[in-house]
């Protein structure tokens, strides 16, 4: 089976998408499929890897952050569709990859709902409208993605609660194919007293310990506006009035700077360290924190949330998205996603003051229920093949 993807954020910086792109070309070799990515990047460029290829075309790079390319080539990634001649054309993207295939003709086609540009960029800027003017908002939102989705032969999510979502919306043939994670890299003996005290600056600090001893709380992903970090560092600042905390920001993104001085103001013990491709420190640091705290509204899975379960370590989330969907009510406290830095704080505390040994066993427990990385892409190839058998269900022109 040839599979081509037609992408977008493909950051050199890393990501969920560039990592799910990865895995799946891995996957393949293991499974004797090919998978070709097509995405914009720096330069142009053609590079075989294990798995298949990764052909990127010069574009320029977007404005908010510059890791990420603007996708204009539309000719371009038809001639690519066409000469390559994929079995699954699989679209990564809703806006311009999308435009650029939706007519095109292929056995089947496949839309990947890796982001929510809905809740990213549409909820968030018209929560506070008056109604009228929000559902309209939303509406033209949703017959955007609903011509997106319903032109493709299947809309895989990693989820069943954004299956019953999108279906709630007028999406038609949606199929959950659970997403997952290397579970065999995480898990909480990777616990290290040497990591708290270099990232927490205490040697003994332990959930449920002293007040005198700071906890370590842990930051991890893009930095990025949707991702609401500047909430979680004012709530972390505001929960350090009454308790001490040490804060850990793992990642880069466009808001890092901004994040840098709004740290040196209200929480100066803030550390931070950029993404790195070390797994051994980085399954460390997951499992060496006492929470990790997530600002996000609008993850559709989130890859270092089921990552830091399996490391036995317990989430702060907002409830609404696919954050509040991945854990279970003893492994993680939920806020209200209107929340204030002092609601944030206060969900924090709430965790914080469990005992650690039945938060920790929540979370393993919450962290079996997903699968592995090869399961997934397994379900994924096995649901290509079955589309396949069965012939393009679509309509020939989109809807």
């Amino acid at each position: 089976m040839r599979i081509l993807d037609l992408g977008e954020f493909h950051s050199e910086r890393g990501g969920g998408v560039r990592s799910y792109s990865n895995g799946l070309m891995e996957a393949a070799a293991v499974r004797g499929h090919e998978v070709i990515l097509v995405a914009p990047g720096p330069n142009d460029s053609a590079e075989l890897v294990r798995g298949g290829r990764v052909l990127r075309y010069r574009a320029p790079r977007m404005p908010y952050d510059g890791t990420y390319h603007f996708p204009y080539r539309l000719g371009l990634m038809r001639r690519w569709v066409e000469s390559l001649r994929p079995d699954v054309l699989q679209i990564s993207s809703p806006y311009l990859p999308w435009l650029a295939a939706r007519e095109l003709r292929v056995p089947v086609r496949s839309y990947i709902y890796h982001s929510d540009p809905i809740g990213a960029y549409v909820t968030p800027f018209t929560d506070r409208w008056p109604r009228p003017l929000r559902d309209a908002a939303l509406d033209v939102a949703w017959r955007w993605m609903r011509a997106v989705c319903n032109s493709c032969d299947v809309t895989v999510v990693a989820g069943e609660w954004l299956r019953a979502e999108l279906g709630r919306h007028g999406v038609e043939r949606v199929r959950a194919v659970p997403f997952g994670i290397a579970h065999q890299n995480f898990e909480p003996s990777r616990r290290s007293i040497a990591v708290r005290s270099r990232w927490a600056g205490s040697e003994s600090a332990e959930v449920g310990a002293a007040i005198d001893e700071p906890c370590l709380l842990l930051i991890a992903g893009r930095l990025a506006i949707e991702k609401r970090q500047a909430l979680l560092v004012r709530a972390v600042a505001r929960l350090n009035e009454s308790r001490p905390v040490s804060l850990l920001i793992l990642g880069d993104g466009p808001e890092s700077q901004r994040l840098r001085r709004l740290a040196e103001r209200v929480l100066p013990r803030t550390r931070f360290l950029p993404f790195t491709r070390d797994a051994a420190e980085y399954a460390e640091i997951l499992a060496s924190a006492d929470a990790l705290v997530h600002g996000s509204c609008c993850e559709t899975y989130g890859f270092v949330l089921v990552e830091a379960l399996a490391s036995g370590t317990p989430l702060v989330v907002p409830d609404r998205g696919g954050a509040a969907h991945l854990a279970s009510a003893a492994s993680h406290a939920k806020y209200s996603p209107g929340a204030t830095e002092s609601g944030v704080a206060a969900a924090i505390a709430n965790l914080l003051d469990r005992p650690r040994e039945p938060t920790r066993r929540a979370a393993l427990e919450a962290a079996r229920c997903h699968p592995s990385r090869q399961q997934h892409y397994d379900g994924l190839f096995d649901l290509y093949d079955e589309l396949l058998a069965r012939g393009p269900v679509r309509a020939l022109t989109h809807a």
